[in-house]
């Protein structure tokens, strides 16, 4: 792996890590993850014809047939099937196209899948970019939040918020409360996940501590719900595969608790998980009432011969929650979409409009359902599930969960939960995550068969 190799795979993990929704920068036609997408699988393919590496699977991974690989070409494959199909239903053909470009970033898998090691780009080297970036874009949040609660509120946060849509390009999304949601913040809730767990472990990082505070309050402030229940789902994540790891050798039930209940780590990883369950509700509602408008029932609706207690709480305001009115419009939608069997089997393909909405519904899953079927959904599931198979198949044969491991795998089970709430699996922001974790473990099992080998 030679230096631009290096630099150029810094960048493309710096931009998919702030770069929001990858339009920063524009060269014509094309983005600037566009443009770092397309030259990361060129210069590969050089180094696969420069080393004439056309049949070395170590090199060319493109001809490495494990699960996750068949699995990565099975999905890509159905991509161009729900085009297809698309295009036979008569969908517009430029929403067909936008469709696909955005899941075709499942292709830079076959590079990373090379790059990705301990001798040329290792996971420790990404999660490092990806604390950086998680912070930065903590720090940068925050600032134009309390920009455009103090300095620019009132008369003049209207020139204030058309001079940033100007620069990033409708990636910044404002509340009433003037906090600003970024695409971004989806790597600060990781970055915020795998900080958290290192202080859990005792880790004196300056970094971690810094992403941990600065990061809670650019999550708190983006003002988005789905992210309070992925976070509590991880940090439930990370106390179950915590009492897995610590707990597996011990033999009996009673001896198992008595581990538990002494050891002053899993205490105060527990007694922050209670914490956080606690915390939750509470700030779900308040993000509810800061995003939306609250609906007084009319006059008329209070019927005569009530008391008064109870005529109050009949005219209790009730919150307009547009949101979740949104995503139950496209849930009834898809519904008559999928009645029909070779809908709910082969999918509509991509560029169907659902409630109105033509490309990127909220829920990914339902996305996927509606457009690629059950076929496509099965897909996606399966390299969902051979993520933590081949962990657990590596810890089975002895390898020990890492730190850093237990934070990746309780992150993305809460991405998992957040991506039925908020779109980020099927676009590059989530599919990049993705696909770290499904090389991170494929390597992980594959240490099982070298030892096996040897």
């Amino acid at each position: 792996m030679n230096k631009f190799e290096k630099i150029l795979l810094t960048i493309f993990f710096i931009e998919v890590f702030v770069g929001g929704g990858g339009r920063l920068i524009d060269f014509g036609v094309l983005s600037i993850r566009q443009v770092l997408f397309l030259l990361l699988i060129a210069v590969f393919i050089v180094r696969i014809i420069k080393e004439k590496a056309f049949f070395n699977k170590k090199i060319n991974t493109f001809l490495q047939f494990n699960p996750v690989t068949i699995g990565v070409y099975l999905l890509v494959g159905w991509f161009v099937v729900s085009s297809i199909i698309g295009v036979l239903n008569g969908h517009p053909l430029g929403m067909i196209v936008t469709d696909f470009f955005r899941v075709s970033y499942f292709v830079v898998y076959f590079p990373l899948a090379y790059y990705i090691s301990k001798e040329r780009f290792s996971l420790q080297r990404i999660i490092t970019l990806l604390k950086y970036s998680a912070l930065a874009v903590a720090l940068f949040t925050i600032i134009i939040s309390l920009l455009g609660k103090t300095v620019f509120v009132g008369a003049n946060f209207k020139p204030f918020y058309d001079f940033l849509n100007r620069v990033f390009t409708g990636d910044l999304f404002f509340r009433p409360s003037n906090s600003v949601f970024y695409k971004s913040h989806f790597f600060v809730l990781i970055g915020l996940v795998i900080a958290l767990n290192d202080l859990f472990n005792k880790s004196k990082s300056k970094l971690s501590i810094a992403l941990v505070i600065f990061g809670s309050v650019s999550v708190l402030w983006s003002e988005t719900r789905g992210f309070l229940l992925a976070f509590m789902l991880s940090v439930f994540m990370i106390i179950v595969l915590d009492v897995k790891v610590l707990v597996d050798p011990i033999k009996g039930l009673v001896s198992k608790l008595q581990k538990l209940v002494h050891n002053k780590q899993f205490i105060k990883k527990f007694t922050i998980l209670i914490l956080v369950v606690v915390a939750v509700p509470f700030l779900y509602k308040y993000m509810t009432l800061e995003r939306f408008e609250v609906v007084k029932p009319p006059a008329s609706n209070v019927q005569p011969n009530v008391e008064p207690n109870q005529a109050a709480e009949e005219q209790e305001p009730q919150v307009n929650d547009i949101s979740v009115n949104n995503r139950l419009e496209f849930i009834i939608a898809s519904k008559d979409i999928l009645v029909h069997p070779a809908n709910l089997v082969f999918g509509s393909g991509y560029g169907t409009e659902v409630a109105g909405r033509i490309t990127g519904l909220e829920m990914s899953f339902l996305d996927i359902l509606v457009e690629q079927g059950l076929i496509g959904l099965g897909i996606w599931v399966f390299l969902f599930f051979i993520v933590y198979f081949n962990y657990y198949i590596a810890y089975k044969k002895g390898h020990k969960l890492t730190s850093l491991e237990i934070s990746l795998l309780s992150a993305f089970m809460g991405v998992l939960l957040l991506t039925n709430i908020n779109p980020f699996i099927n676009n590059p922001i989530g599919i990049s995550f993705f696909i770290v974790l499904l090389i991170a473990s494929q390597q992980k099992r594959d240490l099982t068969k070298n030892e096996v080998i040897e």
